[in-house]
């Protein structure tokens, strides 16, 4: 099941990251081992991600060579399995991360927080989100944008105590699995969060696992809750 969960939450998370692309009129390309974006991508987000695993780096790696030549400026890889090197063509690791996976069965106990949740349907409450993912501060251009909305198969989730909001994250039922990401929490309290995103998650796309990855704090998190790792990947990038 491991190995099943990690190439779907590859899957899942590339798809999700051609979605953003699109949302903003720049749809990515699907080649065989890579998952790529020519005009760069929205922040935070790659302009590359690799599909599959060390019997395709040296492949990738060329890909990428020829990929980065296309156009200046800077660049992000997601090395999915952790196979590439990259430091001769001038890149540096950004940051490490675990894929995590929850199968369909496993469930959790009621945490107690009372929390209730709700789906972000319109543009203002989606910006309203965006600036509360962000720390309070509104970014210079929107990296979530409204088209995403119209998809059934994404979910921004809210959760709230009374009117106050608590913290949010974002759901992408895609490749038979859930991806989950862009979790927080306001007051730094994020097992309550986690929790109830799995039961939100379990509500809307019933009967499927639940993938990701983190890294630090929020990954000892995610194990603790009960999620398994399920594999190592990398983030390169380059000025």
């Amino acid at each position: 099941m491991t190995s099943f969960l990690l190439h779907r939450a590859v899957r899942n998370n590339a798809l999700w990251c051609d979605a953003v692309c699109a949302a903003h009129g720049q749809r990515g390309e699907f080649a065989r081992t890579l998952w790529l974006h020519r005009q760069g991508a929205p922040p935070f987000y790659p302009d590359a991600i690799t599909l599959t695993g060390a019997e395709s780096a040296a492949e990738q790696e060329e890909a990428i060579a020829v990929l980065t030549r296309s156009r200046p400026g800077g660049w992000g890889i997601k090395d999915s399995y952790c196979a590439l090197d990259l430091a001769p063509q001038g890149f540096t690791v950004l940051f490490e991360a675990e894929w995590i996976g929850l199968d369909a069965d496993d469930d959790l106990d009621d945490d107690g927080s009372g929390l209730t949740w709700e789906r972000v349907e319109t543009a203002g409450k989606l910006a309203a989100w965006e600036k509360a993912w962000a720390g309070g501060e509104a970014q210079a251009m929107p990296i979530f944008a409204e088209p995403l909305l119209q998809r059934p198969e994404i979910a921004f989730l809210a959760a709230y105590s009374g009117k106050a909001l608590q913290g949010g994250a974002i759901l992408n039922h895609q490749a038979e699995v859930i991806g989950h990401s862009n979790v927080f929490a306001i007051g730094g309290n994020e097992q309550p969060i986690r929790t109830g995103l799995v039961r939100e998650a379990r509500r809307l796309f019933p009967g499927e696992p639940i993938v990701g990855y983190e890294s630090g704090d929020d990954l000892e998190n995610a194990l603790a809750l009960g999620f398994t790792a399920l594999g190592r990947l990398r983030i390169w990038a380059r000025d």
